[in-house]
């Protein structure tokens, strides 16, 4: 930019013939030297606005070129306003251009109000650029920072999801087995070992799953903390992930899912049924639980009910981050999720996920 600045007031400066003959090569020197001024002292801004103005001037005095070194005091005047944040630069360099371009009005062979137009115009037009520029490269800014922050926290929901499965997950899955343990201990032994021997496999999967997140935190790296679910993924692998083998669950699937249908819709499937299984055990304990899917035109209808309590117990406080955890997944693809007490005493999540967004893309 610079050098094209230059080259154009040495250019006027050499071929106008307006330029007092014999006057060129001081006029030259004069434009070298702001143009050095321009690169050794940019970083001083306001003065080396200041000091090309005076030299546009002293070189328009000397050699009448129609531009002298205009270009370069454009170029100055673009640099000020374009490398700082203060907004008093632009009211500065408006100034400068206004007060050199009346300076050389006065000295140049056009009309004076014609030429100070004409040259303010000129001056002012690389600020208004200059301003433009800076105020766009901070929009994008401003945006990249916002869908970061957006990302952060869509990661940070993510996350406590994940800690809520991992956790929340484990330790009801623990306190069911220790229950039967602790009942079953003197006249079942076999049942209570076998109870100990479940306790043991789940707090070993947890520790794994949150060894799994804590790398996932300490690096930039995204790390699943487990087999993401696909169409051919067997829906009994998740019951038995979430309810065991100790559990009467009854699946019921009334046809399949389409081809090409997308992993986020049979991720939140079966996100929903392993969230509500666990729920089952946590909340009415080792009672049957049905789970139905129903594969219709547009989506699948998922139905997680399970039988009242046959003894009292004592209600276990939850979070509520489950349900709207999957309440949410289900809503992100267009779907609902209703949950409520059973006419029967039991408990009954019903959900639809479309294999579609609303939009027509794929789910």
């Amino acid at each position: 930019m610079i050098v094209a600045a230059l080259a154009v007031s040495i250019g006027v400066l050499v071929t106008d013939p307006d330029v007092v003959a014999g006057r060129q090569l001081p006029g030259i020197a004069l434009a070298v030297a702001a143009a050095v001024l321009l690169v050794v002292a940019g970083r001083f801004g306001r003065a080396t606005v200041v000091a090309i103005g005076v030299l546009d001037v002293v070189t328009l005095a000397w050699t009448s070129s129609p531009i002298a070194l205009l270009p370069l005091l454009a170029v100055a005047l673009f640099r000020l306003v374009y490398r700082s944040e203060d907004r008093s630069v632009i009211w500065f360099g408006s100034l400068v251009a206004i007060v050199v371009a009346g300076s050389g009005a006065q000295v140049g062979g056009e009309p004076f109000w014609f030429e100070w137009v004409t040259d303010a115009a000129v001056l002012l037009l690389p600020i208004a650029a200059a301003d433009a520029r800076r105020s766009d490269l901070r929009r994008r800014a401003d945006e990249v920072e916002r869908q970061v922050a957006e990302r952060l926290q869509a990661e940070r929901l993510r996350i406590a999801y994940d800690l809520h499965d991992i956790v929340a997950h484990s330790l009801s899955a623990i306190t069911v087995q220790s229950g039967i343990a602790a009942h079953v201990f003197e006249r079942d032994p076999a049942a209570a070992h076998s109870a100990l021997v479940e306790i043991n496999d789940v707090g070993r999967r947890s520790l794994d799953e949150l060894r799994s997140l804590l790398g996932l935190l300490r690096s930039d790296e995204s790390v699943p903390l487990r087999p993401v679910p696909t169409a051919t993924t067997a829906l009994s692998d998740v019951v038995v992930a979430a309810a065991g083998h100790s559990r009467a669950v009854e699946v019921v699937e009334d046809g399949d899912y389409p081809a090409g249908v997308a992993e986020s819709t049979v991720v939140t499937v079966h996100r929903i049924v392993h969230e509500c299984l666990v729920n089952v055990a946590r909340h009415a304990g080792a009672v049957p639980a049905v789970v139905r899917l129903r594969h219709g035109d547009g989506g699948v209808h998922v139905t997680v009910s399970n039988d009242a309590p046959a003894t009292a117990r004592v209600a276990v406080p939850g979070t509520g981050i489950g349900l709207l955890a999957i309440r949410e997944r289900a809503e992100l693809l267009g779907g609902t999720v209703h949950a409520g007490p059973a006419d029967d005493g039991g408990f009954a999540v019903r959900a639809f996920v479309p294999y579609q967004l609303p939009d027509g893309r794929g789910a």
